[in-house]
Formats: structure tokens, sequence, C-alpha cells
């Protein structure tokens, strides 16, 4: 069963953001103004975005989060501006990126790459670096995972990192983000991972089996991001 969320334009230019396990009916009862309060008042109403999830949590999430953002950064997302928003998230007083069709696009090579370092590294977690340009994620690299306890922790290199940073300021790939696998959890930040992140706006990938999950680690914490595959 999916859960959504969405985003209405309603009259006068507002918009109201809400989240439903039926989006069509939702949808067709906010236009017919049968959900009382808001919308009711600012017919006509039109959906302008809107996000699936495997959960109720997360589509509830989705709409506390995207309620607290900025029109311009609602706008961003309605328009899938990846490099919009993650400025926006970045501003000090505006909520994290939240999960949505924001445009994180991620190429299949990375996937496949996170996908075999957690093979090969399991029962221990693996970890590496995610790199590309402008909100796009074109490679992961693997790295050691430093942890004294790697069957439940990581730690990336920290030469690694260096190494990443260095590159980057040469005109190489950006470091966008990390990721680590999962490999007797789900894919989603556990405690250890939601206590040691940095609240810095890079992407987080996680990896459980062949399931690969996309999150921001921003000021409100951990929120989720869908994937888009591209070529490469």
């Amino acid at each position: 069963m999916s859960f959504w969320a969405y985003m209405l334009h309603c009259r006068g230019g507002k918009f109201y953001t809400g989240h439903t396990d039926d989006l069509e009916r939702r949808i067709g009862e906010h236009q017919s103004g049968l959900v009382k309060g808001f919308t009711s008042n600012k017919l006509p109403v039109e959906l302008v975005w809107s996000q699936d999830f495997p959960s109720r949590h997360e589509a509830l999430s989705a709409e506390r989060q995207i309620k607290g953002w900025s029109r311009a950064k609602k706008l961003a997302l309605i328009r899938g501006d990846w490099d919009a928003i993650s400025r926006h998230a970045k501003r000090k007083n505006d909520p994290s990126t939240s999960s949505g069709r924001t445009g994180l696009e991620v190429s299949a090579h990375a996937i496949a790459a996170m996908r075999a370092a957690a093979r090969a590294a399991y029962p221990r977690e693996a970890c590496g670096l995610l790199l590309g340009a402008g909100g796009r994620i074109t490679d992961a690299q693997p790295t050691a995972n430093l942890h004294p306890s790697p069957e439940t922790h990581f730690e990336i290199d920290p030469q690694a990192l260096i190494g990443a940073h260095r590159a980057a300021r040469a005109g190489g790939p950006e470091l966008i983000g990390y990721f680590h696998s999962h490999p007797h959890g789900p894919p989603a930040p556990s405690a250890t991972d939601r206590a040691c992140a940095a609240r810095d706006g890079k992407v987080w990938a996680i990896i459980a089996g062949d399931d690969v999950r996309f999150w921001i680690d921003g000021e409100q914490g951990f929120a989720a991001l869908p994937l888009c595959l591209i070529d490469g």
C-alpha cells in the first residue's frame, strides 16, 4: 500500500500540503470542497506536487517538513530544482530538505557500486563516498571501514575524505555525501547514525540487501529523498 504527500495551489496563490493513502480520492474531496477548513475556503485548488512513500510515517514526515518551508523552497520542489532546494536547506531558520520529488539524480553505476561494496563487506558494514556535481551523484567510491566494531558501525577512512576534498579543489567531482550498509537492518538511519550525524546538508545512502535509500542530513535531522535513476 502506498501513502502520498502532496501540495495544492489554492486561490490567492497559497499552498496547502497534506498526506493521504488515496491520492485521487483526496484531491477530488479537496476540489469539491468536502475537506472543510483551509482549502474549502480557497477554491479552486490544483495539485502541483505529489510523491508516494512506503509508509504513512514517511508521508506524514514529508508533509510536516514541507509545511515549514519558505515559498521559494516550495516552488523549487514543484519545479524539481534540486540545486535550489539544497541552497535553501543550508540557510538558517529554513527546515532541512525533506522527502519529495526533488530531482536528486543518481547514476546506475553508483547504485551498482554501492550494492557491490555491501555484498563484499557482508557481514560487516560497507562505507564510502558519494561523488558528483550539482546534486547529481555519478559515482560511489568504497573506502575502508576503520571502526573497531565494523559489524554494527562504520567509520570512513579520513585519508579518503582528505583525498576527495583535494580532488574537488583541483577540479574533480564534488563530495556530495556518504554511503554505508546495514547488513542486518533496514535502509534507514539508525539511532547511531542519528547520533553521529553532522546535520551539514550532505546526502547519505544506506544499503540493505539490494535496497538503496537516500537521506539528507539537514538541520532538523534526516529526511528521506527519492531516487531518480540516470544512465551512467
